[in-house]
């Protein structure tokens, strides 16, 4: 017994000598309140996100887009450790059997890693960031009122929408959710600075409420497409056409009423989680001390956080 203790000792030590001995030695390329961010754990990142990326200048907004997104990633995951939060292996594997298109991901190591990192922050974000959101009756009736145009029984759309403020960050999501089989919903949350976002995108849009230029994206959809990539002046949006929706007989009328009433009242309490987190990232960036080594990065920076 004391003889197999000792070699197994030996082995730990070996082991950490041994992770010691290769540490990551490529370049810093930013610190974030004092820790180091290395080249080689960004370049796994965006790898694991988008696959290869070419040399021209989109691809340089792109990775300026992508550090951003990986530094406060980092703050948000920060965030989540101090609160004593983890993600288990067994519910990375339930996401995975809960979502066919994740499926895939769990072969790749760096992969399988980000998508533990997604369910921490997402996690961190119900336990912590949401925990004391409400909505009042009386604020959810006052919503009811301020959209009693949309209670009508009209033909309509119920599509998933991802806004972003660049051309070049929308079609690196296409790509993710046409070529990367990624789940619609979980970028909504994760990317679109539309006020559904956190409801996965989801909204309700009766025939004529849309601009013409965004209607015209979804009208020639299937259940299940994805548009292109269309502008407005709000931004550059996809959208993903879950079910179309037909007047109603005047029998089904009052549960369609019902049923609406309550995705407005769902609609509301997801804007007020999308402000709730803006406002915690916007909290943590303004403390944030984050410094980026031009030097280092290979690519001409271009993103917002410079100046933290």
């Amino acid at each position: 017994m004391r003889r197999n203790l000792v070699i197994t000792i030996c082995c730990l030590l070996a082991l950490a000598a041994a992770c010691k001995k290769n540490p990551d030695r490529s370049p810093v390329i930013a610190t974030v309140n004092g820790e180091e961010v290395h080249r080689a754990e960004f370049e796994h990142f965006v790898a694991a996100k988008l696959g290869e990326v070419s040399g021209n200048d989109s691809a340089e907004l792109l990775r300026s887009q992508m550090l951003d997104e990986y530094l406060r990633r980092r703050l948000l995951l920060a965030e989540a450790e101090r609160a004593g939060l983890t993600v288990a292996e067994v519910e990375v594997e339930q996401a995975a059997q809960e979502n066919p298109q994740l499926r895939a991901l769990l072969a790749s190591g760096d992969s399988r890693e980000e998508m533990r990192r997604d369910l921490l922050i997402d996690k961190y974000y119900r336990q912590v960031v949401l925990r004391n959101v409400r909505v009042t009756p009386e604020e959810a009736q006052r919503y009811l009122e301020q959209n009693q145009s949309r209670l009508t029984d009209k033909p309509g759309f119920l599509v998933r929408e991802i806004r972003v403020q660049t051309r070049d960050e929308a079609e690196r999501l296409r790509r993710e959710l046409t070529e990367g089989k990624r789940d619609f919903a979980a970028l909504a949350r994760l990317h679109s600075d539309a006020p559904n976002a956190e409801a996965g995108g989801l909204s309700r849009y009766d025939e004529g409420q849309l601009p013409d230029v965004l209607e015209n994206a979804i009208k020639p959809l299937h259940p299940g497409d994805v548009s292109a990539v269309v502008e407005s002046g709000y931004g550059f949006h996809l959208f993903k056409l879950e079910q179309r929706i037909q007047p109603h007989a005047p029998e089904e009328r009052r549960a369609q009423l019902d049923d609406r009433r309550a995705q407005l009242t769902e609609e509301l309490i997801a804007q007020r989680n999308q402000q709730a987190i803006d406002a915690a990232l916007a909290q943590l960036l303004e403390k944030a001390s984050i410094q980026i080594n031009d030097a280092t990065l290979g690519f001409t920076y271009a993103g917002q956080l410079r100046h933290n």
